[in-house]
C-alpha cells in the first residue's frame, strides 16, 4: 500500500492552499523541521506529503501522474477555468468514466477522474 506521495516545493503554502481549495484535502499533520516545514494532506487515503524546499525545481513528471477521484468533474473544471488553469479536454474511455489532466503549480501532472457508480 502506498503511504504517501512526496512533493518537494518552493511554493509550500500555495501548494497546500491549492489542494485544499480544489480537492478539500485537509491537513492531517504539519511538522516544523530545521530544514523547513512538512505537511501531510488527506485523511484515510494515501497522503500527499509536501516538503518545503527553497531550492526545489519544477517537477518534470514524464509518464507519471497523480490521479484523484472526484464526484463532479464539471464543477472542478469550472474551478480550474475560474483560476485560468489550463487542462486537457475531457477524455471518456468508456460511458462510466471521464477525466481531465493538468499540471499543478509544482509541475506535477494531475488527473481528475469521475466514475459513475452503479
Amino acid at each position: 500500500m502506498i503511504a504517501h506521495i512526496i512533493i518537494r516545493t518552493s511554493k509550500f503554502n500555495e501548494s497546500l492552499e491549492f489542494y485544499q481549495w480544489l480537492l478539500n484535502l485537509p491537513i492531517s499533520a504539519k511538522i516544523q523541521t530545521p530544514m523547513g516545514e512538512i505537511a501531510f494532506l488527506g485523511e484515510n487515503e494515501t497522503k500527499l506529503e509536501f516538503i518545503e524546499d527553497a531550492n526545489a525545481q519544477k517537477v518534470e513528471s514524464k509518464g507519471l501522474a497523480i490521479g484523484f477521484s472526484v464526484d463532479r468533474l464539471d464543477e472542478k473544471i469550472d474551478m480550474l477555468d475560474g483560476k485560468g488553469i489550463s487542462h486537457s479536454e475531457i477524455v471518456s474511455p468508456n460511458p462510466a468514466t471521464r477525466f481531465i489532466m493538468f499540471c499543478d503549480l509544482n509541475g506535477c501532472e494531475i488527473q481528475l477522474i469521475e466514475q459513475k457508480r452503479n
